[in-house]
């Protein structure tokens, strides 16, 4: 036997081996960790995207639906109100004719007006979902400023209703010949009688929240058509 016995462990070259193996598993590991934090992140961001394009519309639908609007059956209470509610009920006011309810300005990015009377229920909420007086007529105005989708109700200092919106866009469905259908769509500054409009056509723009290298900074409009209540049949 040996005097000095021979001594075995793991060298400093295998141990080098081992740390750099072990290091490069810990890169893909964090790699694909950081990769699905990120794809949970996208789909987040677009989810929240995808519920303000539907709330946007949908309060711009319901709106625009209601343009012209008035509680014609309250005219048969006992006493009837004085005076009765009829499309008179929307008078001159502002840029507003007689009878007139739907009025807008095309631009870099359109607004858009809409009169209607309201009821004693909840189907004429304003575009800030407040219920008015019965009767009173009330004036919703749309634009869209510094990426906010907002909203005045009377003249009254807007509000944003939903953020993350590049541009709106508002085309108006005309019928010259009164027919009862839109024969055609056309900006606010051509509509030449807003009484002979049958539908508007609502366009919505809105920030892309992935943009960034190799991605657009806004995504694809969106739109909807709606028929005005007081021209739907």
């Amino acid at each position: 036997m040996d005097r000095f016995s021979r001594q075995t462990g793991i060298s400093l070259v295998s141990m080098m081996i081992a740390m750099a193996i072990g290091l490069f598993l810990l890169a893909v590991l964090f790699d694909i960790w950081y990769s699905t934090q990120a794809t949970f992140g996208n789909e987040r961001d677009l989810t929240k995207l995808q519920n303000r394009e539907r709330l946007a519309l949908t309060i711009m639908a319901d709106t625009v639906h209601s343009a012209g609007y008035y509680p014609n059956y309250l005219n048969y209470n006992i006493p009837p109100p004085n005076p009765t509610y009829s499309p008179d009920s929307f008078t001159a006011s502002g840029a507003f004719a007689l009878d007139q309810y739907l009025l807008g300005t095309h631009g870099t990015s359109d607004t858009l007006s809409v009169r209607f009377a309201a009821d004693n229920g909840t189907s004429t909420l304003d575009c800030l979902g407040q219920q008015e007086v019965t009767g009173t007529v009330v004036v919703n105005t749309f634009s869209v400023n510094n990426g906010d989708l907002q909203c005045s109700v009377n003249g009254a200092t807007v509000q944003t209703i939903v953020s993350g919106v590049n541009n709106l866009s508002v085309l108006y469905g005309v019928d010259p010949q009164q027919t009862g259908s839109p024969v055609q769509y056309v900006t606010a500054n051509k509509v030449q009688n807003w009484l002979l409009v049958r539908s508007v056509d609502i366009e919505l723009t809105f920030d892309n929240p992935l943009s960034g290298p190799g991605q657009a900074a806004t995504i694809t409009p969106i739109n909807r058509i709606v028929a005005l209540m007081q021209k739907a049949s």
